[in-house]
């Protein structure tokens, strides 16, 4: 074979590896439904824009840039093959082809290859998204666990761990939005002979009831520190908490180590008996308060000894498979897309912002043809150029030490080795150690992918010093302009962040309507809850994003950021409470007296009240930005 038509072969398995998120057999085809025709239409069109040396390329950059930014609203699976698509014409332009079509049939056909490998695969291990995304569910839920243990830990501060726990609570609404995005959509579900599918049904249940449980606080922690505060109540509880996670460890380990260490289930009981023995002389509200924690504990212990069992779901809250698709997330169309077309949506902003960045180092790269490697310009602002200002300056620091270890690895080894087999084996092994850590680690990955593009372009090209030169020069002016390019063209957060504090606001009103009314009418309606909360926990994670990237932004993000973390702790404990209530019915089996249960009303109430106020102080802070702007925009 040809080595230019390997390499853009290989170019195109690599890139098209790089799309395979989790999913199932429609989901795979799917991806590679938008995944050819763009690797195929980028790679083709800018080829012959550089054949030609034509100035087109510049605004197929900027056409590129800004479609397949804009296409991330139809989803994360488009949204990585939208930004692989980028890098597809970054990589075109760096390997300057002779043949374009040539070229663009090599890239597609090794993006296709790929793709028949993966649809196989999915034949021959159809579950294997799904399994690999369950393990990710109980390891995501066992680290929420050992953060839990710092709530009854006194020497720690509350504000601290209200802060990580609400930051990591949309992790867990991510892992569990994709199991069931994964399982709720397979129609195997609805037939009562598959029961391979109805065990993953049950993991996704135990998840589900693992996390309910897990935010089930029947108090404040400020208030159960506060009335267990003395003796050893808190460290005993600590120190089941503990347990509870080096369980979840167990179980998301090899399954030889799974047989061979023992269950703590015995040391919890003994935990939680010595917990129950200590305190029962203590006062009605002390003992109330403990008996509910360790029922608690015991159901978490109860729901990861299930996880190792192979069986059904058969508890009372099971949902009809005819409402398993209400709870997975609707798909965005073209009407999506449409919707935002404009500068009060921070991805059309965005999507602008890439198209300005990607034409102008497309320009550089086009008045200084000697420097095949401006490509890297791309290639940087592609990779580093995030919406929030703060991302894209770690990115930025990631990318530019990661490629100065890169270069000097590159150079040693370059130095020291002169056998071109033993290069390219190198530089193969640094390949697959930047598919190891492409999602764990940035710097790792940089490094790995630096060392294994230099060594291969020096095997095919030679000129070790233009190649390092251009290697650092051209990354470290991509990094420039990303940061120019948040500066330039800043995205504007106040308008997400009160759409979604107004979205989260309504659905507690809405939970704490259909638990009110599910205790009143003593008629629990388990689908119907089951669907509030998942609105609520969908609606809670897309709260803090937004205001996540308020918080980043480099002017006014720093004056609101008091302001932010105390909304985003109000809210997680107003979630944590809802959900408790939820489960003492659901769950429990605990029955609140009336006075006790329009207690707890009130008080949810009042904190729903509070954070309504202080979700205005964003929209106040919008409107003062706002005002401050006029003057300067009529003095124009």
């Amino acid at each position: 074979m040809d080595g230019h038509i390997a390499i853009a072969f290989a170019v195109g398995v690599l890139l098209a590896a790089l799309t395979d998120v989790p999913g199932n057999k429609n989901d795979k085809l799917s991806t590679a439904i938008y995944c050819l025709p763009i690797f195929f239409i980028t790679s083709i069109t800018t080829s012959f824009a550089l054949f030609y040396h034509s100035w087109t390329i510049l605004l197929l950059l900027g056409a590129f840039g800004f479609l397949y930014t804009i296409i991330a609203v139809l989803g994360f699976r488009v949204n990585v093959v939208g930004n692989l698509g980028l890098i597809v014409a970054s990589f075109t332009i760096g390997l300057r082809p002779n043949d374009p079509i040539q070229f663009s049939l090599a890239v597609t056909a090794g993006a296709l290859f790929f793709f028949i490998i993966c649809i196989i695969q999915v034949y021959l291990t159809p579950n294997r998204s799904l399994r690999y995304a369950v393990e990710g569910g109980i390891k995501t839920m066992g680290n929420l666990i050992r953060l839990k243990v710092d709530c009854y830990d006194e020497k720690v501060s509350l504000n601290i761990a209200y802060k990580a726990l609400s930051s990591f609570h949309v992790k867990v609404s991510d892992q569990l939005e994709s199991i069931r995005f994964i399982l709720l959509r397979d129609k195997k579900l609805h037939s009562k002979h598959d029961e391979e599918s109805k065990i993953w049904l049950a993991k996704l249940y135990h998840l589900v009831d693992l996390y309910e449980l897990l935010m089930a606080i029947d108090n404040d922690y400020e208030e159960i520190r506060n009335t267990l505060r003395g003796g050893n109540t808190l460290k005993l509880i600590r120190q089941s908490l503990h347990l509870l996670y080096k369980e979840t460890q167990r179980l998301t380990a090899t399954s030889s180590i799974k047989k061979n260490r023992p269950t703590k289930r015995y040391k919890l009981e003994e935990l939680l008996l010595q917990l129950e023995t200590d305190q029962a002389d203590a006062t009605p509200q002390k003992w109330t308060l403990i008996c509910s924690i360790s029922t608690q504990l015991r159901h978490v212990s109860d729901i990861l000894q299930k996880f190792e069992v192979q069986q059904e779901y058969h508890e009372n809250t099971l949902v009809d498979s005819k409402n398993y698709i209400d709870f997975v997330a609707p798909k965005s169309t073209l009407k999506t897309i449409i919707n935002n077309l404009t500068f009060k949506s921070p991805i059309f902003a965005y999507a602008i912002r890439m198209s300005a960045l990607l034409m102008a180092g497309g320009l550089i790269g086009f008045l200084l043809p000697e420097y095949r490697y401006a490509s890297w310009i791309l290639l940087t602002i592609i990779l580093v150029a995030r919406p929030s200002y703060t991302n894209t300056q770690k990115r930025n620091y990631q990318r530019i030490i990661g490629s100065i270890i890169g270069i000097a690895i590159s150079l040693l080894l370059l130095i020291w080795i002169d056998n071109i087999l033993v290069l390219i084996s190198i530089a193969a092994f640094c390949l697959y150690l930047f598919l190891l850590f492409n999602k764990p680690n940035y710097l790792i990955c940089v490094i790995f992918i630096t060392i294994s593009i230099l060594l291969g372009q020096h095997v095919y090209e030679g000129e070790i010093q233009d190649i390092l030169g251009s290697r650092f020069v051209f990354t470290l002016l991509g990094s420039i302009f990303a940061v120019l390019g948040c500066l330039a063209i800043p995205i504007n957060h106040y308008r997400s962040v009160q759409q979604s504090t107004n979205s989260l606001l309504q659905h507690f009103q809405s939970y704490l309507f259909k638990i009110q009314e599910s205790y009143e009418s003593k008629n629990l309606n388990f689908y119907d809850l089951r669907l509030f909360r998942k609105f609520t926990q969908s609606s809670l994670a897309q709260c803090y994003d937004a205001l996540e990237q308020l918080a980043k932004e480099p002017l006014r993000g720093k004056s609101l950021k008091e302001d932010i973390v105390h909304f985003q702790n109000l809210v997680y404990r107003i979630n944590a409470l809802l959900v408790g209530l939820s489960v003492n019915m659901t769950k429990l089996g605990l029955t609140l007296n009336p006075e006790l249960m329009d207690e707890k009303i009130r008080h949810i109430n009042n904190l729903i009240l509070q954070a309504e106020e202080l979700s205005k102080q964003f929209s106040k802070d919008r409107k003062a930005k706002n005002s401050l702007a006029i003057p300067y925009k009529s003095s124009e």
